[in-house]
């Protein structure tokens, strides 16, 4: 069966985080992986490099990837300055991103809303890794997107709190480094057909625990049926990306 990562981050910075295409493929081919959704590191986004010029360039690397081989599925990271490309429809996702103790996202900024609207005109649909309180607040203003909670919701406000996400279809969930428990909760409460298989690996600086063979073994220790495998592993990621497929040929 296919297999698509949900969540990977790349970038070609040695000074910050430094994860290519090769460094991903030699990764997914011990694993048995196909594909992935790729987005830029926060590194290079505001936390080590905290420029303009850096957000563009961290974006377009990922475009760039994914132009120059298949299954590789870019999202465009949106920081708290709203960079609106011109090419934004070229992207397959979106990734929304920030923890409790970093500089914050203005809901009310006239930029924001200007880059959401276009969001929803496209359909794109966005993996968000927010507080609690602003999750729900994002998710309220949006509720035609799909949204994507990283984690089984261990980031944005841990797993006991994704229980009011769990009746909302338009709400999906990556596994990437979240505890087997919580996966198989997700699983249940929103569906197999909600729940995407991810990872979360990043190359040089982090653990090892989020490789890609690691994280499958412990999806499969769960032991699911093919056909809970089957959606979770790949034919989930492969619908939510038909949209984009069509729209870039």
């Amino acid at each position: 069966m296919t297999v698509i990562d949900a969540h990977v981050h790349i970038g070609r910075n040695q000074n910050t985080k430094y994860y290519t295409l090769t460094e991903l493929r030699r990764d997914q081919a011990e694993a048995g992986v196909e594909g992935a959704f790729v987005f830029a590191f926060p590194e290079d986004m505001y936390r080590t490099i905290d420029t303009r010029e850096s957000r563009i360039d961290a974006n377009e690397y990922v475009l760039n990837v994914a132009r120059s081989t298949t299954r590789v599925y870019p999202f465009y990271f949106v920081w708290n300055d709203y960079i609106m490309p011109d090419n934004l429809d070229q992207y397959a996702g979106i990734k929304w991103h920030r923890h409790s103790d970093e500089p914050r996202y203005d809901y009310d900024d006239p930029r924001c809303e200007r880059i959401l609207k276009e969001i929803r005109k496209l359909n794109l649909p966005v993996t968000l890794e927010e507080e609690y309180d602003n999750t729900v607040r994002f998710v309220e203003m949006n509720p035609t997107l799909t949204v994507i909670i990283p984690h089984i919701g261990r980031a944005n406000g841990g797993y006991e709190k994704m229980e009011a996400f769990y009746p909302n279809r338009r709400v999906y969930f990556d596994t990437s480094v979240a505890d087997a428990k919580a996966i198989r909760t997700a699983i249940e409460k929103a569906g197999a057909e909600r729940v995407l298989f991810g990872t979360d690996v990043s190359g040089t600086k982090m653990p090892f625990f989020n490789f890609p063979k690691v994280e499958l073994a412990k999806l499969r220790s769960l032991n699911l049926d093919d056909g809970v495998m089957k959606l979770i592993l790949g034919g989930n990621a492969e619908r939510l990306m038909e949209r984009w497929r069509r729209r870039v040929g």
